[in-house]
């Protein structure tokens, strides 16, 4: 079975460069109180020129933070294949923060 990386379409999805354009996205919006704070997830599903769709789920609370990056969470999941295609591979790919996710995306795409 031949796979392909799911790499280069987080750096489509981040607006960095990539071979694989996007056609189209849909984004919705929700927050939550949890333990005295907003927690928000913003979900966006993304549609590429060769028929994949993965869809973009990033939460996080408005608890104060120092951190350069501060913990939430980063889901990459992949709804649809395109047809005749290799397998993107990891189908799903979690993140603790945006650093974790930039490293990741740096070392794949190297």
């Amino acid at each position: 079975i031949m796979m392909e990386n799911l790499a280069p379409y987080v750096s489509a999805i981040l607006e960095r460069p990539s071979p694989h354009p996007i056609t189209a996205r849909e984004t919705a919006k929700e927050q939550w109180p949890d333990q005295g704070f907003t927690v928000c997830r913003e979900t966006t599903t993304y549609r590429f020129h060769n028929g994949v769709v993965i869809r973009r789920t990033v939460e996080q609370d408005d608890f104060p933070s120092e951190l350069a990056c501060a913990e939430c969470w980063i889901t990459y999941e992949v709804l649809a294949q395109g047809p005749d295609m290799p397998q993107i591979q990891p189908t799903k790919q979690v993140f603790q923060n945006a650093c974790r996710e930039a490293f990741w995306l740096q070392y794949h795409s190297a």
